[in-house]
């Protein structure tokens, strides 16, 4: 006599393959709006482990939808509206994350007083800080930004330096050996920057490896800078960009939006950096 055993599907299997394909599109879905993530934030978010969090992103890393970086993942860049092509120039950039760029404008201008002489430079985020700080008294202004440059030129409490050099019209600002000579002329209090990428491990980065002039005048104006404001939304942590421009120790404070990532704002702040969260 024999005894056949009828091995059935575990009822569920189809439910937890399910689960996960759930998982991995809500996985993206944060990617896409936070630009990057880390594993520890992804494993306390959906209850998982750690090494579960990488297979997903290995999985995801490997339809070409992210890229996985040290302690966590970006968007992939043909997914980014940040690289899209309707947003290349800079009022076009002006345009996207304008609240949470609203909301760290209006914080940085609270660290500006009265009589400061600011060394500030082009961006999508740095013309917001220029809205508030149009009350502030007896304020000397150095940029390189053509919108800047707009905002402040008939402002009678502040005297503004526009820095000559050759003109990029994509970004809005002057760049070159001209642009870079002139910073030296000046010794600004404080200096305020945008950049593309930040990370604690990485430091500033900038994501136009095509436009070296741009970096090498961020660069010389961290080199003379007193105090260093890095201003920059959510989606700059954590982002891989090819070219570095300065270590973390050397930012003061950076001022950011409520979304960033706070294992990212954890590592840097423990690296001597302080974080600012503009809600």
């Amino acid at each position: 006599i024999c005894e056949i055993f009828v091995l059935e599907e575990d009822p569920m299997r189809k439910y937890k393959r399910s689960f996960r394909e759930e998982r991995l599109e809500e996985i993206q879905r944060i990617i896409r709006e936070k630009a990057s993530v880390m594993v520890s934030d992804l494993a306390k978010q959906f209850h998982i482990s750690e090494s579960t969090v990488r297979l997903d992103l290995a999985k995801l890393e490997a339809e070409n939808l992210i890229t996985r970086t040290h302690g966590g993942a970006v968007i992939n860049k043909r997914l980014s509206h940040l690289d899209a092509p309707e947003y290349e120039t800079i009022r076009e950039r002006s345009k996207i994350l304008t609240k949470e760029k609203d909301a760290i404008g209006k914080l940085t201008a609270s660290l500006i007083q009265d009589g400061d002489t600011i060394l500030i430079d082009g961006g999508s985020t740095t013309p917001f800080v220029i809205k508030y700080i149009k009350e502030k008294n007896n304020l000397t202004i150095i940029t390189n930004s053509m919108l800047i440059a707009q905002e402040t030129m008939y402002n009678p409490k502040i005297n503004l330096f526009l820095l000559g050099g050759l003109m990029f019209s994509k970004h809005g600002v002057t760049v070159g050996s001209i642009t870079c000579e002139e910073i030296k002329s000046f010794y600004p209090n404080k200096t305020i920057i945008g950049i593309d990428g930040v990370s604690a491990e990485r430091g500033l980065m900038s994501a136009d490896p095509s436009v070296p002039a741009v970096v090498t005048v961020k660069i010389e104006m961290i080199k003379i800078s007193d105090q260093l404001i890095v201003v920059c939304d959510h989606t700059k942590f954590n982002k891989i960009c090819p070219m570095s421009v300065s270590p973390i120790s050397r930012v003061d404070i950076i001022v950011t939006d409520k979304d960033a990532p706070q294992s990212a704002i954890k590592s840097i702040t423990q690296k001597g950096t302080k974080v600012l969260v503009a809600e």
